[in-house]
């Protein structure tokens, strides 16, 4: 098995997805010694000398949005779950038109004529004939409510399908145009408003979204949008009809194959998984509970070419406030603006860096509330995270940190114990693309290498409120292997303890009087089962920052507590090197049972990356911004099952060492140096993030998840203990 990663070649001048497709499969010739291409094409099928290949599958991300507008009775109700179903695949709403918008303006403006009732249906009219949609949702309406007025809906959707035009001898023309109307309303509305879009639009008809107010029934109308997208959308990817014809499956997406997999994962390991997916263009969450799920994939927020939204929706303030350096808002506004103009530009320093991890946060932040919109209670005790932003961080102790500052997870949400997984090699939409064709292969590349890939952490929890620099909590780690780690925590601080993978142990948490771990009550001393608790590439994260995550409005004293989180997790050094007078911090310190350090216990730090000087000295006014209020206590039900894991092959030392990419180098680098003024020394950059496409055929979900169950035993349905032993109902 062998991965690589090339750019995408979907932009000009190359204009054909199939281009970095071969590239990448030269790469990969040259790292297995076999040729897998002939004249600049794949060997298919598999020769004797075991050249070239057998089959092609692919996804994409790169197709562009399916833009919609949503006709609905209510806001809040029938526009509101139109919203939700929406957000299942690549999609961008131009419009939301609601028919209590205007009472509503009624309202606040007594007396109003029927001519303002004409004039506000005119400017919905004219809104929807500029917004040129790639599809209409008509919703609203309980069943057996009334059937008028969504047949008042159907008529402005279908005065929208004519435009009036003129040609070139000066006359005007009535141009009538048929686009896809999916229905999603009162059943018993759905022949009037046909027969009205008959000749007009190619209506589809479907369950309705909001059967009732207290149900609400999303699936069929995500069914048919995905349809709709792989038929219209899909195509318009550049290169599509040769990569369609080199695959043996059909194309299919990402955010499609990713939910394959996260579903899957759910029902396999009795686990509630959230899965994080921030990328370039789009941003995406799922959340799967055995027997539910609930995607949120927003199609143009990204880091990158989605920047934009991010800027529109957060604003300058909440970018600034994660960032440990000084920055004004026009230089930061002209980094956003580079950015977008060169989303494939890699990070030329330590500061793009963090301003890249800053923006993958508020991406983060806005997936939340969207998720918390349609899921209030969200729990979830295994995070599965992916994206070239987090897979592809210099550091595992960035990516998690930007997991936790945004998640912030409680006891209500995972339990005592939160596992955190990078899917560096993109693995998830693989297995979930390759399931549609060999269901076995897909699990077997599950079990064995995404479980196995980059387990990043353990996180516990420390709830409770205290003054900063007092003691939250005492942790003790004994390992398989007789090493015994100690750490003390205190109010606002975030430490680790190094656990690598291949290796086990037990922790003992001792919290202070008014701190406490998971549900248990404060105080209570907690102790895991022996040899419970798996190693990953950061061992144990113990967070006592606080719920809800506060920061110092102050800018020193923010860049400070920022620097000092970094430092914890072993991703930065020493003092703040863009502050002056700033000290070390004092970050939790690990006791160890022996003098000698372990071999390979130093941890990577981005000063390997880019060493800057101070130039950018000049003080910003942040706005503190509210998170997002926390989810409502979990209904009374025992907490989900433990992981089942499995043991990777053991590593030596105290620590995972870092790959030598991420080492500190003390000399600098040979060769051409960048001419930068601000620069010091400069390292190779990371390579750059590439989407791998691969792909499964275009049926729903439930076809997937079925292949994929008949190729695994079932799951032990009795209830498993977790790593703090039975746990508390």
């Amino acid at each position: 098995m062998s991965q690589t990663e090339k750019p995408s070649s979907v932009e000009p001048p190359y204009r054909n997805a199939t281009i970095a497709i071969l590239e990448a499969a030269a790469h990969i010739s040259e790292l297995t010694g076999r040729r897998l291409l002939r004249e600049g094409q794949l060997i298919m099928p598999q020769n004797d000398e075991r050249d070239g290949v057998n089959h092609v599958i692919a996804t994409s991300s790169a197709a562009g949005t399916l833009s919609f507008i949503i006709t609905a009775v209510a806001s809040d109700i029938s526009a509101r779950s139109g919203l939700h179903a929406c957000r299942s695949t690549y999609t961008s709403v131009l419009q939301v038109i609601t028919l209590d918008d205007f009472d509503r303006n009624r309202e606040l403006s007594p007396g109003t004529s029927s001519s303002s009732t004409i004039s506000w249906m005119e400017r919905q009219i004219e809104m929807m004939l500029a917004a040129q949609p790639d599809v209409v949702l008509i919703t609203g309406g309980l069943e057996g409510g009334a059937v008028d007025i969504l047949k008042r809906l159907a008529h402005m959707v279908a005065l929208t399908t004519s435009r009036t035009t003129i040609d070139a001898s000066g006359n005007y023309r009535q141009d009538a145009t048929t686009y896809p109307v999916i229905f999603a309303g009162n059943h018993e509305a759905s022949e009037p408003v046909c027969d009205i879009l008959r000749g007009r639009a190619e209506t589809k008809v479907v369950g309705n979204v909001r059967p009732s107010l207290e149900q609400e029934h999303l699936e069929p109308v995500r069914q048919e949008i995905h349809r709709l997208y792989l038929e219209t959308i899909l195509p318009r990817l550049p290169g599509f009809s040769v990569l369609r014809n080199l695959c043996q499956t059909p194309l299919t997406t990402v955010c499609h194959a990713t939910g394959v997999m996260t579903r899957f994962l759910a029902e396999r390991y009795q686990r509630q998984v959230l899965t994080v997916d921030v990328g370039s263009s789009s941003s995406s969450l799922f959340l799967a509970h055995p027997g539910r799920y609930t995607p949120v994939v927003l199609g143009n927020c990204g880091t990158g070419y989605g920047i934009t939204t991010i800027l529109v929706e957060r604003g300058l303030s909440n970018l600034m406030r994660w960032l440990p350096f000084s920055i004004s808002e026009k230089d930061l506004l002209h980094w956003i603006l580079n950015k977008l103009m060169r989303p494939q530009r890699i990070p030329a320093s330590r500061k793009d860096i963090l301003l890249e991890h800053a923006v993958a946060r508020e991406a983060l932040f806005l997936l939340l509330e969207a998720l918390s919109d349609e899921c209030p209670k969200i729990p979830y005790d295994l995070v599965m995270a992916g994206g070239g932003i987090l897979a592809h961080a210099p550091h595992p102790g960035l990516a998690a940190l930007t997991l936790l500052d945004v998640l912030q997870p409680t006891a209500e949400e995972s339990g005592m114990a939160l596992d955190l997984h990078l899917d560096t090699l993109g693995l998830l939409p693989t297995c979930g693309a390759l399931a549609g064709m060999n269901a076995d292969a897909a699990v077997t590349v599950c079990d064995r290498d995404l479980m196995h890939n980059m387990p990043l952490a353990t996180c516990i929890v420390a709830l409770g409120s205290g003054r900063a620099g007092k003691l939250a909590l005492e942790a003790t780690l004994t390992t398989t292997r007789g090493h015994t780690y100690q750490v003390r925590v205190n109010h606002g601080q975030i430490a680790r303890i190094p656990l690598p993978q291949g290796m086990r142990g037990q922790i003992t948490l001792r919290p202070s009087g008014n701190v406490r771990i998971g549900r248990n009550a404060p105080g209570v001393e907690v102790r895991s089962d022996l040899a419970a608790i798996g190693g990953s590439a950061l061992g144990i994260i113990i967070d006592a920052r606080g719920r809800p995550l506060r920061l110092p409005e102050h800018e020193p004293p923010r860049q400070a507590t920022l620097w000092e989180w970094l430092v914890a997790l072993g991703v930065e050094q020493g003092a703040n090197p863009y502050t002056e007078a700033a000290g070390v911090p004092e970050a939790p310190v690990v006791r160890f049972d022996k003098q000698e350090r372990l071999a390979g216990e130093s941890t990577a730090s981005l000063e390997g990356i880019l060493e800057e000087p101070v130039t950018d000295r000049r003080a910003s006014t942040v706005v503190p911004v509210a998170y997002p209020p926390p989810p409502p206590p979990p209904p009374a039900s025992p907490p989900p099952p433990a992981p089942v894991r499995s043991t990777p092959p053991a590593s030596v030392g105290g620590v995972a060492p870092p790959p030598p990419s991420q080492a500190k180098q003390d000399a600098p680098p040979q060769g051409k140096r960048i001419s930068l003024s601000d620069l010091d020394r400069v390292e190779p950059p990371p390579a750059p993030a590439a989407a791998q496409p691969a792909t499964p055929p275009p049926g729903s979900l439930e076809d997937d998840l079925a292949s994929l169950r008949q190729t695994v035993e079932q799951p032990d349905k009795k209830k498993k203990s977790g790593p703090f032993g039975k746990k508390q109902k």
